[in-house]
């Protein structure tokens, strides 16, 4: 059976048009804007000098434009950030306030513990995002809401308490896609780069369930009980699960901390975190 359309309500949707529309998102988002195929997408992060995430976005190519959808939060501030920089190219963006994009479950069961043992990861094989013109339907009830969905895929979402907060590999943006290492300059790039060739991530983003009905805020604190990091965790994004009675997270937490992923190793307020997977593997091999 087709799975519904699910919607983004908490998200704009900018056209970027101009005969230099792809260069000028090719110089500015972290990953290769290029290979965005016609009728394609893919996820991008839009990086500060220091490398820290102002937003993620989903890029879409579709006849001949880019369609860019990030949260609101962020929305408004991040692209006049991006037409400071457009100075003579031509390159416009355009909010479509009226203007939605849809999204589609495309995992073949409804197990959100997808295998993670295949190392070669495309988000687009798990989900589908539709350019279509007509405005797409909420999940159905029973269905999943967008958040609930990019939770369980491992996608991160940047909102406003957590714009400047992290770097591309803390939400582990690289390991969907979101980042290439091929391509040329963007801001932050050298950062980014440079934690990737000759360092090591200190965080990582971890999918985990907790038996509770309130939900934490982005930014939240997750206290990592062992301490042998010297730093805590921040909740990225929270919603409900298929189960009554418990939240599921992701987190971005010290690397300490998922290899020592022992019960009550992680805590929101009082509520001891269970670590779940998500559809892609998390390197932990080199991070020690």
């Amino acid at each position: 059976m087709t799975k519904a359309l699910i919607s983004a309500p908490d998200f704009h949707v900018f056209r970027c048009v101009g005969d230099d529309a792809e260069s000028f998102l090719q110089s500015q988002f972290t990953s290769d804007v290029t290979a965005v195929p016609e009728g394609g997408w893919a996820l991008s992060g839009y990086c500060s000098p220091k490398g820290r995430l102002l937003a993620v976005f989903f890029v879409c190519r579709a006849q001949g434009e880019f369609l860019l959808l990030t949260h609101d939060s962020v929305s408004e501030a991040v692209i006049a950030r991006l037409r400071m920089y457009v100075m003579r190219a031509d390159v416009t963006f355009e909010r479509l306030a009226e203007r939605c994009l849809a999204f589609r479950d495309k995992r073949p069961d409804a197990d959100p513990a997808t295998s993670n043992a295949d190392a070669l990861f495309h988000i687009q094989d798990f989900l589908n995002v539709s350019t279509a013109e007509a405005t797409p339907v909420d999940a159905l009830p029973e269905g999943l809401s967008f958040q609930q969905l990019c939770i369980e895929l491992g996608v991160p979402v940047i909102r406003a308490p957590l714009s400047e907060m992290f770097i591309p590999q803390s939400v582990n943006l690289d390991l969907v896609g979101g980042v290439s290492f091929q391509k040329g300059c963007y801001p932050g790039q050298e950062v980014v780069a440079r934690v990737r060739y000759r360092g090591k991530p200190k965080q990582r983003m971890i999918r985990a369930v907790a038996e509770q009905t309130r939900h934490p805020d982005p930014g939240s604190a997750v206290l990592c009980t062992s301490g042998a990091s010297g730093r805590n965790g921040v909740v990225v994004s929270a919603g409900a699960t298929r189960t009554p009675g418990q939240i599921q997270l992701l987190a971005s937490v010290p690397v300490t901390a998922i290899m020592n992923s022992n019960s009550g190793e992680l805590l929101w307020e009082e509520a001891p975190l269970s670590i779940c997977p998500v559809p892609y593997p998390i390197p932990l091999d080199n991070l020690s």
